[in-house]
């Protein structure tokens, strides 16, 4: 099964030669886009720029707060467990609701960013 290896074409079949070849790099029309509305675009730029400069930090944060959130609902269920209710319930509300927020901080910041910017 293993050693049967099937060719289903070349390279050339896949790729045309009037491909994109390269498309990640600006195109002119960007370039005059760019020239005929500066501002808008060194907004937009300047916004990637921030949020690209926090981002690292925010997805820390998101890695960092599920075992933290565990670890608070872990002891909120052991609370229930010995009596003490009132004290349980409000851990775990107050952790989950802390954790969907942790969670939705990026995009809360980007959209902070965003409004900023307008």
């Amino acid at each position: 099964m293993w050693s049967k290896i099937k060719t289903v074409g070349r390279i050339s079949d896949f790729v045309n030669n009037d491909s994109t070849l390269g498309a990640a790099t600006p195109s002119f029309d960007a370039l005059v886009d760019w020239a005929l509305h500066p501002v808008s675009h060194t907004k937009e730029l300047g916004i990637d720029l921030a949020y690209n400069k926090i981002e690292p930090f925010l997805e820390i944060l998101r890695i960092v707060s599920y075992p933290i959130a565990s670890l608070i609902i872990a002891i909120a269920g052991l609370l229930y467990i010995l009596n003490l209710k009132e004290r349980s319930i409000s851990w775990l509300t107050k952790t989950s609701i802390s954790y969907i927020i942790v969670q939705l901080l990026p995009l809360l910041t980007k959209a902070l960013l965003q409004m900023l910017a307008v």
